[in-house]
C-alpha cells in the first residue's frame, strides 16, 4: 500500500491537470476572393468590411469618369487639311479682372458657337469622296515641288472661297489665279493641270457644304461672344476660319483655339 503521503500528492496533480486550461493552437486568418468586386478580403471580418470594400470600389469605378475632355481634331499649320492638333480644354479660371464669372461667360459662349456650329455642319452636302479629292490635289502639288508663300495665306484664301461661295464679299480675290499666285508665278504645264484640280476640288466641296450668308452672321455673333469673354491673357483669331465648316473640323477648332 502507498504512503498515505504519496496517495494525496497524486490526487492533487490529478486535480491539477483535469483544471488546467487546453492550449489552443495559433488561429490562421483564410483570405477569401470575391470575383464580382475583385478584391482579397478576411473571411472572419464581417459585413462592416465587406461594404467598405464595395464603396471603394465604386468610388474608383466612377472618379475616371467624372471629368472628360473633347479629342476631335483642329486645324493644322499646313491648312484646313493638314495635320491635326490636339485641342485644349477651356480650363482657365482667371478671365478678365480675374473673376469667374468671365470663365462662365466664355463657357456660354463656346457652347453656343458649337451648336451652330454642328447645325451647319449636319445640314453639309460635303462628301468623304471631296475632302479625300482635296488631298490627293495637295499631295499632287507637294509632288510637284509646290508650296504656298505661307500657311497663313493659304488658309486665308480657303476662307475667302467660303464666304464668296455664301455671296458675301471679301478683300481677297477667290479666282483661280490668284490660288495659282500663291504657288507660283510661272507653273509648268503639270503644274497648271494640278493647280487648276485642286482649285476645283476646293471649290466644289465648298458649294457641297450648303453655307449660307445667314450661317456665316450667325457664326460671326457667336464668334465675337466668344472673344469678348476670353482671357485678357489669351488671344484667338479676328475671325472664325470658315473652311473648318467644310472639312468637318469646326467643333473640333470650338474646343481649343489658339490653346483656349
Amino acid at each position: 500500500m502507498k504512503h498515505w503521503r504519496i496517495v494525496a500528492e497524486d490526487l492533487i496533480a490529478s486535480h491539477r491537470r483535469l483544471r488546467a486550461p487546453k492550449s489552443r493552437g495559433s488561429r490562421r486568418v483564410e483570405l477569401s476572393c470575391d470575383p464580382l468586386e475583385e478584391r482579397v478580403t478576411p473571411s472572419h471580418f464581417g459585413a462592416a468590411v465587406q461594404d467598405l470594400a464595395v464603396a471603394v470600389h465604386v468610388h474608383h469605378q466612377v472618379a475616371p469618369h467624372s471629368r472628360a475632355t473633347s479629342t476631335l481634331p483642329i486645324p493644322g499649320p499646313g491648312g484646313s487639311l493638314g495635320n491635326p492638333a490636339p485641342p485644349s480644354p477651356v480650363g482657365s479660371t482667371h478671365g478678365k479682372g480675374g473673376s469667374h464669372s468671365t470663365n462662365s461667360a466664355l463657357q456660354t459662349a463656346l457652347q453656343n458657337l458649337r451648336t451652330e456650329v454642328q447645325t451647319i455642319e449636319l445640314a453639309s452636302g460635303t462628301t468623304v469622296g471631296e475632302l479625300t479629292a482635296i488631298r490627293v490635289a495637295f499631295q499632287a502639288l507637294r509632288t510637284d515641288g509646290l508650296k504656298p508663300t505661307s500657311p497663313s495665306a493659304l488658309q486665308s484664301f480657303e476662307n475667302n472661297l467660303v464666304l464668296a461661295t455664301a455671296g458675301l464679299t471679301t478683300t481677297t480675290p477667290t479666282t483661280l489665279a490668284y490660288f495659282e499666285s500663291l504657288y507660283t508665278s510661272s507653273p509648268t504645264m503639270q503644274q497648271t493641270t494640278d493647280l487648276t484640280t485642286a482649285y476645283n476640288d476646293l471649290a466644289a466641296a465648298v458649294t457641297s457644304s450648303n453655307i449660307s450668308s445667314a450661317d456665316i452672321t450667325a457664326i460671326n455673333t457667336d464668334w465675337t461672344a466668344v472673344l469678348n469673354a476670353l482671357p485678357s491673357t489669351r488671344t484667338a483669331p479676328a475671325t472664325f476660319p470658315y473652311f473648318t465648316l467644310v472639312t468637318g473640323q469646326g467643333v473640333g477648332f470650338c474646343n481649343g483655339p489658339m490653346g483656349f
